[in-house]
């Protein structure tokens, strides 16, 4: 029993040493965001760019991913990955992404180096950004294991540029929705972080190497706060992933493809290779 109880005060001590870096970090962020230059993305968390990619390179691209999509996560070539999700997560079961795909198409590759998209977000948020990855995504219809609002990760702050490649014109074509403007809320922040903290303590040990539900929010958040995102193909969204978002969770009528750009802070940046969900691919080698 003393045993135990040792273990149980010695796992506190190191929640409470993670927790206390985890929301310096979250403050620190948010006191950024209301020194960055005011424009629309700042201040929304969110701007949406018409016309940014070509139709045809929309369609082609989907042809593309479609020669190669699989059941289960592959490694495509060299650092060039097929990520099935429901092999990293217990939610968005039929997502799926082809992760650094600027390796294995020659037009992500020329936009990947052409340092177009540093330069919008650079242009918004005065500091330099670096790119670090582009995948295409691809989110199948799903009705019943979409992911509610969250945000990627806790502290720094990342940053996406979305690309449909397909028209997203309703609900069933599941558009990127965001709150307005919810990237710079602390105290709402810090509360659904304390409750998340919760319920990371009491779900099981699988549950929790598949999802941190410090970045989930329970709290204070509905569909009526919230901007659903529509737009023809080639429309580009870009983000501050700390907007709490999700993808609209009654996803029912097409099959919606995206070009997915990561982007950080040049100064949070120290040359780490991007590898989201390729311990996924390692697993399914080690299978075969």
């Amino acid at each position: 029993m003393l045993r135990l109880f040792k273990k149980a005060v010695k796992r506190l001590k190191q929640e409470i040493v993670v927790a206390r870096r985890e929301i310096r970090g979250i403050i620190k962020d948010r006191q950024e965001y209301l020194r960055q230059p005011p424009n629309q993305f700042t201040t929304q968390g969110y701007e949406v760019i018409t016309e940014f990619w070509d139709k045809n390179e929309c369609d082609r691209l989907i042809q593309v991913t479609d020669s190669l999509l699989r059941d289960r996560s592959y490694s495509i070539k060299d650092n060039c990955y097929l990520l099935c999700r429901k092999d990293i997560h217990d939610v968005d079961l039929d997502v799926q992404q082809i992760m650094n795909a600027q390796e294995i198409d020659h037009k992500l590759s020329e936009l990947f180096h052409s340092h177009v998209l540093e330069d919008i977000f650079e242009q918004r948020l005065g500091e330099e950004v670096v790119l670090q990855s582009i995948s295409i995504k691809i989110d199948n219809t799903d009705t019943q294991t979409k992911r509610g609002y969250h945000t990627d990760g806790l502290t720094p702050t990342v940053y996406k540029a979305f690309i449909y490649l397909n028209d997203v014109d309703e609900y069933g074509d599941g558009p990127y929705t965001a709150i307005p403007s919810s990237h710079r809320h602390i105290v709402k922040r810090l509360i659904n972080y304390f409750y998340g903290w919760g319920v990371n303590i009491f779900a099981t040990s699988k549950t929790k190497a598949t999802r941190n539900f410090k970045e989930d929010f329970f709290l204070f958040y509905s569909d009526r706060q919230a901007d659903s995102i529509f737009g023809k193909a080639g429309t580009m969204i870009i983000s501050n992933q700390q907007l709490v978002h999700k993808g609209w969770h009654q996803h029912d009528k097409t099959r919606r493809y995206a070009i997915i750009c990561y982007l950080i802070p040049k100064k949070n940046y120290s040359g780490q290779a991007f590898s989201f969900g390729r311990t996924a691919v390692k697993q399914e080698a080690q299978i075969t």
